[in-house]
């Protein structure tokens, strides 16, 4: 009890006559460099009052006179500077017509700016050019206007400071730089820290690693909710190729911790099921298990590559969910109330059992070891019941939910006797949210709903610490309903909450409600380009969005996505920080009578009547779970005749050479009230999907972001592909495993050449006894017979002979087409070690 009440930390000094009833309203919490809005009213009253209002502590103390005619609300202003650490407080007195003291403790809160960090990748080859920027925004994600100095420094795996910026100068609210690492970085996990005025706000990792980038994603398809009843579990296990064409193989997948394991003949997906009726008994008797694993690995059949994909399955006691609305906290004795209860399948869906009950099952705490009063009902088609309840003995009451195996529990309630005192309670004004879920811009409607009729109200629109807005209402005539709107801002974002009170006959009846807000942000931000390109076509992206933005593209292959992410700034994480900035309100969750504007983070000086107590509820939790290399290859050497390859031969084939893993680092502006730009540029050779993002950031609608990333799909019907490790050493005999696909609805004869003109290298054989011809030869030729919708391969082997990143030059030919790459092959000395 005593952590309510040094919670509140409401200490009042009332010296009140009867010449009026007064309320002052302000924010709970006090914030550095930010306005301090105060509301105060005059209700009923017999002559003008003049209000003094202050705010003292170590570093700031002013004070501001109003005078008020009856029935009237004014709003006061502080501009709050820079604070101190300290003890602060808010000061109210009546100095004329009215004669009082009230004094309340605020809560310092500090709003730090809001700092990101973009990468262009998450992790680094020895000798890449690692890009990055910063953003540095206010609390409304505009950009921040601050003397404190930005500072970057960049510190490499064992902690040695390799970059150090001081006194960065940044456009829009964004820092942009690059650092070109060594051929021999330190590897590991390196860090950038970013600091305003030399103190640190953010920092990010990346890796500097040796890698090889996966061709293809493997992903599981499945129930992610399951319940101990349930007999058998069906699992999918989808592998796809960076540019969408199916990858045949085989996948293993393992369940954990029943210890099941399957394989299966994968085609762009493959099928398992697992017998669950033993091995859930492991999970039952297990009171720590809460969930399933499954782990998939997916082995290509052309390379023997692998890659692999987790799921998590949660483990419930009961094939269902039970949802009940918002239950009020306090009763009458025989007071009725309606309780409404949905009950779904764990996939969402209704259940549409209308024979089953449903109980409600009430347990009073006075009287422990008493039978509950219990409320029995049957779902209707759409799975909902609504209870009429209603309690004959007074206390406290804890209650639970039951259908079928499944139980909730709820927090507790107190049941009164009627004409005790403070029963004249809260809840009989109501709220009703009538706009679910508002866009920026929208007007939120909520319904207010008076036990009596009211000639006027006062409501105030309250968000992460600030009053947005306050309003006295004065009403046309008496009435019992009020519909309340106002405009959906940034500034409330994710969440705001509605205040509304009135006082009657000294009473002061109030009630709030929370307005959850579409995720989104003020400034929009769209991209437009081709879905599909060709490898190095030239490729023009328009970008839309609030003129005189500096925009910022990103644009990776999915393969490095793949290996690694967390380099981009991710939509949900960044508007969930807004979260972060709401003060933390637990007595609120505590209390059975909670006090005026608590729940809105406000305090409520007043001199009128409401129920407040600091008695500490009785809850009870939920009940613990119960349970709760390189492969060999076949070749296949043709006797097909030159003469059917002649006449494509004589076409020029496009060398494919620009595999990079990164195409768009760019910012670009729309200055002259320009709402969109565009970027023209050549995309890489690579035969993949480009994952493409952007943001912008402007300086009256702050930051906006791509919510999905944009996809370019690059492909060609006949392509060939190689196989590399990361590096191999010189003299070291390896294979190049050359991959040829053919996409076309046909099967395709294949003469695949190997160029060593640049003498980089030396062709040779698995046999001990090599000619010369073979060792010097400047080219190597295979042929191999592709069917449709699929791969074949073949590998030529190969000594290098120099230490160098090498060229390795390989082209197909075909009836019908053609393909040639130029790829880098990293060769060390002998003595090097990866």
């Amino acid at each position: 009890m005593w952590q309510n009440r040094m919670f509140i930390l409401l200490h009042m000094l009332w010296v009140v006559n009867a010449n009026g009833i007064y309320s002052i309203v302000a924010p709970r919490s006090i914030y550095s460099n930010r306005k301090y809005s105060v509301s105060v009213t005059l209700h009923d009253a017999g002559q003008s009052v003049t209000f003094n209002i202050g705010i003292t502590g170590p570093s700031y103390n002013h004070s501001k006179s109003v005078e008020l005619s009856p029935k009237e609300l004014k709003r006061i202003d502080f501009n709050v500077p820079e604070l101190e650490k300290g003890i602060y407080q808010l000061v109210s007195k009546g100095i004329r017509g009215l004669y009082f003291e009230n004094t309340t403790y605020l809560s310092v809160e500090y709003s730090r700016p809001n700092l990101y960090i973009q990468t262009d990748k998450a992790m680094y080859k020895p000798g890449d050019l690692v890009q990055y920027r910063i953003l540095i925004l206010d609390e409304n994600f505009r950009p921040l206007k601050s003397d404190r100095s930005l500072g970057i420094a960049i510190k490499d795996a064992a902690n040695n400071l390799v970059k150090d910026i001081k006194n960065a100068e940044n456009i829009k609210g964004v820092f942009s730089d690059k650092l070109q690492l060594t051929v021999q970085p330190v590897l590991g996990l390196w860090i950038i820290e970013v600091s305003l005025s030399d103190h640190l706000e953010k920092t990010k990792e990346f890796e500097v690693a040796k890698y090889v980038l996966p061709k293809f994603s493997v992903d599981i398809d499945a129930v992610t909710d399951l319940a101990i009843t349930e007999s058998s579990l069906k699992i999918t296990v989808r592998a796809k190729y960076t540019y969408g064409k199916s990858v045949k193989g085989k996948a293993t997948v393992h369940l954990s911790p029943v210890d099941l394991e399957k394989t299966i003949d994968v085609n762009g997906k493959g099928h398992v099921e697992f017998d669950l009726k033993k091995n859930l008994n492991l999970i039952v008797s297990n009171r720590f298990v809460r969930e399933l694993k499954v782990f998939a690995v997916v082995e290509e059949e052309l390379t023997g590559n692998k890659q692999n994909a987790t799921l998590k399955i949660n483990l419930h006691r009961s094939p269902y969910r039970i949802e009940v609305s918002d239950m009020m906290k306090e009763f009458e004795i025989n007071q009725t109330i309606q309780v409404k209860v949905v009950i779904k399948y764990l996939n969402g869906n209704p259940v549409q059992d209308t024979k089953s009950p449903v109980f409600l099952k009430f347990y009073n705490t006075r009287r422990a070891g008493g039978d509950p009063e219990i409320f029995k009902a049957n779902l209707d088609e759409h799975g909902v019941v609504i209870f009429q309840i209603s309690f004959r003995n007074d206390g406290f009451y804890w209650s639970e939910l039951k259908f079928a195996e499944e139980i909730k529990h709820m927090p507790s309630i107190s049941v009164r006797a009627a004409g005790e005192k403070n029963t004249k309670l809260i809840s009989q004004l109501t709220l009703e949210l009538e706009t679910i879920k508002p866009r920026l811009g929208e007007h939120v409607s909520v319904a207010v709903k008076a036990p009596d009729v009211i000639n006027h109200l006062i409501y105030a629109v309250v968000s992460h610490g600030t009053i947005l807005q306050i309003a006295d209402i004065s009403l046309p005539r008496p009435q019992q309903f009020y519909k309340v709107t106002f405009r959906a801002t940034f500034e409330m974002m994710p969440t705001a909450n509605l205040f509304v009170y009135y006082v009657d006959e000294f009473d002061l009846k109030f009630q709030e409600i929370t307005v959850e807000l579409l995720p989104e942000f003020e400034n929009k931000i769209e991209i437009t380009g081709p879905l599909q390109a060709t490898p190095g076509q030239e490729v023009s992206l328009e970008i839309k969005t609030d003129p005189n933005s500096y925009i910022g593209l990103l644009g990776v292959d999915q393969s490095m996505l793949l290996l690694k992410s967390g380099n981009d700034l991710e939509f949900d994480a960044i508007l969930n920080d807004l979260h972060s900035r709401k003060p933390i309100d637990k007595h609120y969750q505590n209390s059975i009578y909670p006090y005026p504007g608590e729940r809105s983070g406000l305090v409520v000086m007043t001199n009128a009547h409401f129920p407040y107590e600091l008695t500490e509820g009785v809850y009870f939790a939920q009940p613990a779970f119960p349970f709760d290399n390189l492969h060999g290859y076949e070749l296949q050497f043709l006797t097909i005749t030159p003469d059917a390859f002649d006449d494509f031969a004589t076409e020029q084939i496009k060398v494919r050479k620009d595999f990079s893993d990164v195409w768009l680092f760019d910012y670009l502006e729309n200055n002259d009230n320009i709402t969109s730009a565009t970027i023209t540029q050549s995309i890489p050779d690579t035969i993949t999907s480009w994952v493409i993002s952007a943001f912008a950031v402007n300086e009256k609608t702050g930051l906006g972001m791509t919510e999905n990333p944009f996809k370019i799909n690059v492909f060609q019907p006949f392509f060939i592909d190689v196989n590399l490790p990361y590096s191999v050493k010189r003299g070291e005999v390896i294979a190049i495993p050359v991959i040829v696909f053919n996409y076309m609805d046909k099967t395709l004869d294949a003469e695949i050449t190997m160029d060593n003109t640049d003498k980089e290298f030396d062709f040779t054989e698995v046999s001990n006894e090599i000619e010369e011809s073979i060792l010097s030869a400047q080219k190597r030729m295979k042929r191999v017979s592709v069917p449709p919708n699929s791969g074949e391969s073949v590998s030529f082997m190969i000594r290098p002979t120099v230490v160098a990143d090498i060229e390795l030059k390989i082209n197909a030919i075909s009836q019908l087409a053609g393909d040639a790459i130029h790829k880098k092959l990293k060769v060390e000395a002998e003595e090097c070690k990866e």
